[in-house]
């Protein structure tokens, strides 16, 4: 017997639709501009880092943490997924021939992209001095979080190269800076 399957009413579901498309346009589509300090800092990390992106918005993009100003400018969350994907998929193609069991490579792979590695990484290349976010305490100077705020940050770095320059500069920037083999 089949059971009746309750239907959300239109009016509701145009409701979460258009907060949720609200919501998108003040998170993505935001016209607020960056200022040119931010600017000058994200290209000279990219500069550091021998990289030249064609949009320098995007540099901005890639070093904006949500807490830094959510709902209102850009963050890295879309380039940090996209550069995490890049990173698991180039750490292990190279591992690929070196390990014998599907858990081996596994571990190897999580073991070389742990979050305090890529925020090491990070930190030695002065992201931490040009990335923008905000520590949820409160107490001066703390930097509560930091660590992963860093590594999402070095994933979206990589994001952001693969974006703009594809796949085969991601690669030497991740075999150069992150995974030496």
């Amino acid at each position: 017997m089949l059971q009746r399957v309750s239907v959300i009413k239109p009016t509701r579901l145009v409701t979460n639709v258009n907060r949720y498309i609200n919501h998108e346009a003040r998170a993505y589509l935001s016209t607020k501009p960056t200022s040119q300090e931010d600017t000058v800092k994200a290209s000279a990390v990219y500069k550091r880092l021998g990289i030249e992106l064609s949009d320098p918005e995007l540099m901005t993009q890639s070093i904006t943490h949500k807490s830094f100003a959510h709902a209102t400018v850009p963050t890295n969350e879309r380039l940090g997924a996209l550069g995490r994907t890049f990173l698991e998929l180039h750490v292990t193609e190279q591992n690929w021939d070196k390990t014998k069991s599907n858990d081996t490579l596994k571990a190897s792979v999580s073991h070389s992209l742990r979050m305090d590695t890529l925020a090491k990484i990070a930190r030695s290349m002065g992201v931490d001095e040009a990335m923008r976010w905000k520590s949820p305490s409160s107490a001066p100077g703390a930097k509560v979080g930091e660590t992963t705020v860093l590594a999402q940050t070095m994933e979206a770095i990589v994001g952001a190269v693969y974006h703009d320059q594809g796949s085969k500069a991601a690669r030497e920037f991740v075999s150069k800076h992150i995974y030496t083999y």
